[in-house]
Order: C-alpha cells, then sequence, then structure tokens
C-alpha cells in the first residue's frame, strides 16, 4: 500500500508500517525531502518495505540513486514509477529504472507508463504491451526499422 498516511508524521506512518500485514510504501513523503541526513533519519524511524521513486517529484535521476541507497541501509525494496512524463521522460525513466534494476539483489518489476494518458505527446517507438514498456524495432510486416522518434513538434 502507498503512502497510507499523509506526509510529515512519522511517528504515525512508523506504526502503521510496524504493524500491518501488508508492505507499506514511502512515496509522497519523499518529495521535498533534499538534506541526506534528514532523509536518513526518515527511513531509520519510518522502516517502510518500499519506496516508491517518482524521480521528478524528488529531484531527478541521482536523487532517486540516494533514495535506493537509503532503502537498502533499512531492508526496504524500490519500485520506480513515472508521475505524467511525456514519451521523453517515460524514455529516461525506463532506462534509469532498468539499469538500476540490474543491480538490485531482488529485482521486482518497476510502474512505467505514464506516457499514452497525453493526447498531445511525443511520437516515440516506445510501447505498452501487455504490462510492459518496450522499444517498438519493426515495422508491422516486422522489417527492421530505425528507432524513430518524431521531435518535430518541440523543435519547430
Amino acid at each position: 500500500m502507498e503512502q497510507p498516511v499523509r506526509p510529515g508524521q512519522w511517528k504515525k506512518m512508523q506504526s502503521v508500517c510496524a504493524d500491518s500485514a501488508i508492505p507499506i510504501a514511502l512515496d509522497e513523503e519523499l518529495i521535498g525531502v533534499h538534506d541526506t541526513t534528514l532523509r536518513r533519519n526518515m527511513m531509520h524511524v519510518i522502516q517502510p518495505a518500499y519506496v516508491i521513486l517518482k524521480p521528478s517529484l524528488i529531484g531527478g535521476l541521482v536523487e532517486a540513486n540516494h533514495w535506493i541507497d537509503l532503502a537498502e541501509e533499512v531492508g526496504a525494496q524500490w519500485w520506480a514509477t513515472s508521475a505524467l512524463e511525456s514519451n521523453i521522460g517515460l524514455n529516461a525513466i525506463a532506462q534509469w529504472a532498468a539499469d538500476a534494476t540490474l543491480e538490485a539483489p531482488d529485482p521486482i518489476p518497476q510502474g512505467l507508463g505514464t506516457g499514452s494518458l497525453f493526447t498531445d505527446n511525443v511520437p516515440s517507438p516506445l510501447v505498452v504491451e501487455n504490462g510492459t514498456l518496450r522499444m517498438e524495432t519493426s515495422n508491422t510486416a516486422g522489417d527492421p526499422a530505425p528507432l524513430h522518434w518524431d521531435l518535430s513538434s518541440i523543435l519547430s
């Protein structure tokens, strides 16, 4: 369960995490917390089972890596997800998550796929199919096709 208590209530969240029959994840709690000591203290007090990493809301990919390190300190797992990024942002998070997941001791599926929510998105080879995000590498005839991003709408 993601963030069942509003941010800033560490003791209450600690109690929920300790007493819950289901794993509890921090989500909104991570937003706006940039001081490393404060982050570490929060993670050690709350002891969540998971942290939900939305890079665009927590300061970027480098900051997400810092949260992963802190999660590992307290035995928590992490889960990357997008937060209404366009296809360009979704692609960046997907590449980062793939690299980070390869280094994870116990990798889990990630939650990416918000690009399709936009009606005026940058056309890309990203495809969400059967719960999996992938890059389309061939056309419908099965012939190899180069990866194609149509950036004309943002570059003109």
